[in-house]
């Protein structure tokens, strides 16, 4: 199991995730990414999944650098 994370903060809406995966990645009403099905806490988007392949290229890809993908030890992967 792994975790997404994504800052919210930091998102700089250059859409790369959204590009990548738009079922997975989008836009909310305040134009910034939103990871599809997350919860979120404050400004934090995060999500439980089983394979991290799509959003670790998402986050290798984010200008902003606001998506973060974790190990189920909580190491960075």
């Amino acid at each position: 199991m792994y975790e997404v994370i994504l800052d919210r903060d930091d998102c700089e809406m250059c859409g790369n995730c959204v590009e990548l995966d738009e079922t997975l990645f989008t836009f909310d009403d305040d134009d910034l990414a939103t990871i599809v099905g997350s919860t979120r806490d404050g400004n934090i988007d995060e999500l439980e999944i089983d394979d991290a392949e799509i959003y670790s290229e998402a986050a290798e890809n984010c200008s902003g650098e606001c998506i973060e993908v974790y190990d189920d030890e909580g190491n960075p992967i």
